[in-house]
């Protein structure tokens, strides 16, 4: 109870409302939504770095070789930035990356500011920077933001002993109340977010449990294989297996004692086959009273002994309703579609009804 007020409350930190675990999850997903935009940003702003060479050459009246060095330097930092754009997705080296992109840009501003006869404009040159900054911090995590925009700070004190700004002191006091309120404001936007994540995780899950057992429906076979082929994509290399599972004479137990003695008799059965098998495997409800469990890294063999240990799982459990055996079919993924596998498994599962149920069958090809 306590983690679900903290989940619903909206006046509490991230760290409150999430576990530790569950927050690099949301800090990737905010990355992924924003990243995108990020890269644009960083894109733009270095175009609009290199456009300020029109600006030196309006300064010397000439091409203004002086600062071309400096200027075109950019090319480097952010080659590598895309570079890693393309490999890595990892949110926490990506954020850094960004920042540090955002630095590289007012480094090399300085550079070329030292440079300049005239540095009357160089006040206003951060004002672009913090706009730079608010953007940026779209997609990284809120601390993330402190740090990467509080370094603005430095970097005028430090570029200020090579170019001596005319009044350094004004920069500062300008710009602190800026990186203040901007980190404020990321605060926020933070847990708005956290708001949009929440929801969309609920409804994510909606779509792919079944509302009745908790265990997942048919629409996880969609995140799992390739939407045009329909070949599981989870295994790789690795043998994967599939069984089905089918409640001996479910229909008695509804005609008998009530279609809500048969969903409890459900809930029970699914919970059965969850703790029966590893947390990498997925435990699906097909439909009705049938079951899938698909065994990530198993083999057929390995696979026909857990479905046995489920089937006397579900045979020796107490559901509080009545005694349940379960009909199994087990069929190893040759590749192709998932339904392939799925109707041999189903195949297997008729010939063990067929044999006088509560019994586990193989299938195999003759």
């Amino acid at each position: 109870m306590r983690g679900e007020k903290y989940l619903m409350d909206k006046n509490v930190t991230v760290a409150k409302r999430l576990p530790r675990e569950r927050r690099k999850t949301f800090y990737q997903s905010k990355y992924e939504y924003y990243k995108g935009f990020n890269r644009t940003l960083l894109i733009v702003s270095t175009i609009a770095y290199l456009a300020f060479f029109v600006t030196d050459c309006g300064l010397y009246g000439r091409f203004a070789y002086e600062t071309l060095f400096s200027r075109a330097i950019i090319f480097v930092p952010i080659g590598i930035f895309l570079y890693m754009y393309k490999k890595i997705s990892n949110y926490q080296v990506m954020v850094v990356a960004s920042y540090i992109m955002i630095h590289a840009i007012i480094w090399c501003t300085d550079w070329a500011t030292y440079i300049l006869p005239d540095r009357t404009y160089a006040g206003e040159g951060m004002i672009v920077m913090n706009i730079i900054f608010v953007c940026a911090g779209f997609c990284a995590p809120y601390k993330y933001a402190i740090i990467g925009h509080s370094a603005l700070a430095l970097d005028i004190v430090v570029a200020n002993l090579f170019i001596k700004y005319d009044d350094v002191a004004m920069m500062l006091m300008f710009n602190i109340p800026c990186i203040i309120g901007i980190c404020i404001m990321h605060y926020y936007m933070e847990k708005t977010y956290l708001d949009h994540y929440l929801i969309n995780e609920k409804l994510e899950k909606l779509v792919v449990h079944d509302q009745l057992t908790g265990v997942y429906n048919r629409n996880k076979f969609r995140t799992i294989s390739d939407a045009d082929t329909e070949e599981f994509v989870i295994c790789e290399d690795a043998p994967l297996s599939v069984i089905m599972i089918d409640l001996d004479y479910f229909k008695k137990i509804n005609d008998k004692y009530g279609h809500e003695a048969g969903d409890i008799v459900l809930k029970h059965t699914a919970s059965v086959l969850v703790k029966s098998v590893r947390s990498s495997d997925f435990v699906i409800r097909w439909g009705g009273e049938e079951f899938i469990v698909i065994l990530v890294g198993c083999d057929v063999n390995k696979a026909v002994s857990i479905a046995e240990k489920i089937r006397e799982n579900v045979e020796n459990s107490e559901n509080s309703v009545c005694p349940v055996t379960a009909s199994i079919g087990v069929a190893e993924y040759v590749g192709g579609s998932y339904h392939d596998v799925i109707e041999c498994a189903d195949v297997a599962l008729y010939q063990a009804k067929k044999n006088g149920r509560n019994q586990v069958v193989q299938y195999k090809d003759e």
